[in-house]
Parts: structure tokens; sequence; C-alpha cells
């Protein structure tokens, strides 16, 4: 009989294949064109930017930082601390942007011949002016990439209150700044009430705890609201110095509460959300 062939090229039935490589994650953009707009969130923390927005950024002739609707929990320079961990050999100076030059949409104007990034606290479409810049460079034909991150609209979730149970998000005036005293955000409070909503209350850049409350309980009896016994009150939201407070208000008022900070007006508590934010408090 024929004697089987030794074919040392053949691989036996039992020999495992090899581990074939993982494509590694390209996160360049899909164009090489030196001009483009970035929108990039920065998320809660100075080390939050994740990585292909840091990878975007290497790319950028300018980095701009919207400052002016936050207490930003951080120093701005430790902020470029961080990105220019990531950016060497070069460096950023981050700009800050005025609010003009979001709103009359100059910024675009160099993204159509630079590469042009602008660092947004939090996520990068919280706010409608941003949408706004996005719809625009769309109308513009202007290459634009959109990086998105946490934000309070999410962290809200560490008081143990359910996302899903939260109504329209509102923000409420520093009173100082304005002639007359708007109310309106008291008047989200009770249509969210109505609905057994919970209200979340950004806090307008300045404003301290003490004239928040004052504020809020000023309205309240203007708007013939009814506000719950304790409400709560969240400082540096997802950051290491975060601490949660469920307080009635005039306890709050009198609390070391440090900016940023933001407010919630509850609706009635499911057990399990009066469970967890009774272990979360401070």
């Amino acid at each position: 009989p024929l004697m089987k062939q030794n074919n040392k090229n053949s691989t036996s039935r039992a020999e495992k294949p090899r581990n074939k490589r993982l494509p590694t994650t390209d996160y360049r953009l899909p164009t090489t064109k030196k001009n483009g707009f970035f929108l990039v969130g920065t998320g809660m923390t100075q080390n939050s930017i994740p990585a292909d927005a840091l990878q975007a950024l290497k790319q950028a002739d300018k980095i701009y930082l919207e400052n002016y609707t936050v207490n930003f929990p951080y120093p701005k320079e430790e902020l470029e601390k961080e990105i220019n961990k990531h950016l060497q050999p070069a460096t950023c100076n981050l700009q800050p942007l005025p609010r003009e030059s979001v709103e009359d949409e100059s910024i675009l104007e160099e993204a159509k011949t630079q590469n042009i990034a602008l660092l947004v606290y939090g996520d990068s479409l919280s706010a409608t002016t941003h949408m706004q810049l996005i719809l625009e460079c769309k109308k513009q034909n202007i290459k634009h990439k959109i990086y998105h991150n946490a934000s309070i609209l999410t962290a809200t979730a560490e008081t143990g209150l359910s996302l899903y149970k939260f109504g329209k998000t509102t923000s409420m005036p520093n009173w100082a700044e304005h002639t007359n005293k708007p109310t309106s955000f008291a008047a989200y409070i009770k249509q969210n009430q109505s609905i057994d909503a919970h209200t979340l209350i950004l806090t307008d850049i300045g404003l301290e705890i003490s004239p928040a409350i004052r504020q809020l309980i000023e309205s309240s009896e203007k708007e013939n609201l009814e506000l719950p016994e304790k409400i709560i009150a969240i400082s540096h939201a997802g950051a290491s110095e975060q601490k949660i407070f469920h307080d009635t208000p005039e306890n709050l008022k009198n609390k070391d509460i440090s900016m940023p900070f933001c407010l919630i007006v509850p609706s009635e508590l499911h057990f399990l959300e009066e469970k967890a934010l009774g272990r979360l408090k401070e």
C-alpha cells in the first residue's frame, strides 16, 4: 500500500489557527483638508476628554474654551496641562471665547481656512447655541465633527433619582444681574410637578447657594408654587469633590455648598430613589 506523504507545510487538525491581529482604532479625521470645526465636550473633570477628541485637538490650529455659561470646577490651566500631555511636542493655549463670538457664529469664519476646536464644559450639545453652530456648518458646507461627553444632565443620577422621572430642565438667573426678577424657573417646576416629575435647576454663573435658595423661595411664593419639604443640591457633580445634600431650603441656605452647583426639586420619590438618596447624601 502507498505510504501517506509527510507534508511539513500541512496543518494538523489539532493545531490551533494563529490569532489574527485585531485592527487598531483609527481616530484620525476622515479628511486631510486643513480646515474644519470640532465641537468637543470636556466632561465633568479636567482629564475626561475622550481619546478621539484628543486626536482631533492635535490637528487644531486654534483651541477655544467657552467659559461664560458655567463656573468651571477647576482652573483653565489644569485643563491645558491635561491636554498638553497628549499634544506633545506641541502645546495648546486655550483661548476664552466670549458669548458674542459664539452667538454671531464668527468662529465659523476661521473654520473655513483652519482647524478650529471649541471646548464646552460637559457635553458638546447641551446648549441650543452649539446646535446652531452645527446647523450653520451644514449650511455653509464646513467640515465638522462632534465629540460627546458626560454632562450634568446625566450626572444627576448620582443622587439616586431616576433619570426617567425628570421633566423639563430650567435655569435660574442671578437676580443681581437683572433689573427685574425673572421667575420663569418656578413656572417650570410647577409644570413638572403636574406630571409628577423632578426638576433640575441649573444656576447662573456667579450665583451662590444662599441667594439661589432665597430666589427659589421668593419665586415659589410669587408663582403660588408649593415646594417639597426637602430639595437637593449637588456641588461639583461628577468630580472627586462631589457632594450631595438633601435638606430643607432654609438649612441648605446655610450649608457650605461651593460652586458649581445645581438644585433639584424632587417630585414624589419612588421607594428605591428614597433609599438611594438616603445613602448617597452628605
